[in-house]
């Protein structure tokens, strides 16, 4: 078991491509650390720095108490799990987990041992004497996991393991891939595209974008509190809304406006003054995740300063729940709503927003000019 030391980490790849720019990024002994972006990122060339697949262009990377910028990556006691498996096709399931082992001349016994104990923690002890083409893509899965587990290595480094798999088989991996934390206690590193995985895995997230990390913290930190519009428009689904408008102040009271002569004119909470007070008469961006949007007919105590209509354009059916693609006039919304409530393509209605629950962002950088504030509500 060890902690992981990312220290003003810089990756340029030849034609002066930037990967990765000066990441710093501290994962404790035993923690499940989620590397999470989109396509591109540099989550992934992140984690192959760790793993020593790629070399670091400045800065330092440490495992434990040593830096292993120049150790090879069989000596940096790390086990990975690819996307696509890298299963040796004409070897037993048996054979793949203890390849590893046996390079390293471990002896038999130890190695039936290791190979033994991490088949029943994956509960793949009848499959041993399987191909990988008899498996199936879930159980191919737990093969490549284990082969990890015999290592029993310091760090557990993860890319996108889960991607090959179907939604169903996905959840349940991700289930397993939980408790298999808990009972092995060792450090692991989780790459992943999904932010739902992400929420799901990790102890914290590490958001990236364009190379450069944009915020660690918590799962549900990042969901309540982003601190800027990538995040907040990144982590979670649906994805939260934007609006473009700007802050006038009235009688005392802040207000958001939508831009133009748009319908939207939303009274802002007490907390907000202070931070935005700066911010009045300039452009901001009004964000508001679709939970916190709401059918004012099933509101009857909402007041019209946190109203506004619209018209539903799309209505997708989800069981206990309904989406509702709705537009302005100018601006598109999405809602998350009871599933019982009465909603049709091309009706009108009138939401309420919580605006408790809302953000502010700054319209030139990004930046979430209200997130201490969502601290304290």
């Amino acid at each position: 078991m060890a902690e992981v030391r990312i220290e003003n980490v810089t990756k340029v790849y030849p034609g002066n491509v930037l990967a990765v720019k000066e990441a710093t990024l501290h994962i404790a002994d035993t923690e499940l650390m989620v590397l999470v972006g989109p396509s591109g990122c540099g989550k992934s060339t992140t984690l192959r720095m760790v793993a020593g697949l790629e070399e670091i262009s400045s800065g330092t990377i440490s495992i434990g108490d040593r830096v292993v910028n120049d150790v090879p990556p069989k000596n940096r006691d790390i086990a990975m799990v690819f996307q696509n498996y890298a299963l040796y096709p004409h070897m037993s399931v048996y054979n793949n987990m203890a390849f590893g082992l046996k390079l390293r001349g471990f002896k038999r016994k130890e190695i039936d041992e290791r190979v033994q104990e991490a088949a029943q923690i994956l509960g793949i002890t009848e499959l041993l004497e399987r191909k990988p083409k008899a498996l199936s893509g879930g159980q191919r899965q737990r093969v490549a996991v284990g082969r990890a587990i015999v290592r029993k290595p310091a760090v557990f480094l993860f890319d996108e393991p889960l991607s090959n798999l179907d939604a169903k088989l996905r959840v349940g991996m991700r289930a397993e891939l939980n408790k298999l934390h808990t009972r092995l206690s060792t450090t692991m590193i989780y790459v992943t595209h999904d932010q739902i995985e992400a929420m799901t895995l990790g102890d914290r997230i590490c958001v990236m974008n364009e190379g450069e990390l944009q915020q660690v913290a918590p799962p549900l930190e990042i969901y309540d509190r982003p601190v800027n519009r990538f995040v907040a428009g990144f982590i979670g689904t649906p994805p939260m809304n934007f609006l473009e408008g700007s802050i006038v102040g009235e009688n005392g009271a802040l207000y958001f406006h939508e831009e133009g002569e748009g319908p939207a004119r939303l009274r802002l909470p007490e907390a907000f003054r202070e931070v935005l007070a700066g911010y009045v008469g300039k452009a901001v961006t009004f964000g508001v995740r679709p939970e916190s949007i709401s059918n004012r007919a099933a509101d009857p105590d909402a007041t019209d300063d946190v109203a506004m209509g619209v018209t539903i354009n799309v209505v997708e059916p989800l069981g206990d729940e309904q989406i509702l693609y709705l537009s302005t006039g100018k601006q598109d919304l999405i809602a998350k709503i009871d599933a019982h409530e009465k909603a049709a393509v091309g009706q009108d209605m009138e939401i309420t927003i919580n605006v408790a629950r809302c953000h502010v962002f700054d319209a030139e950088t990004g930046n979430n000019l209200t997130v201490a504030c969502a601290a304290a509500t």
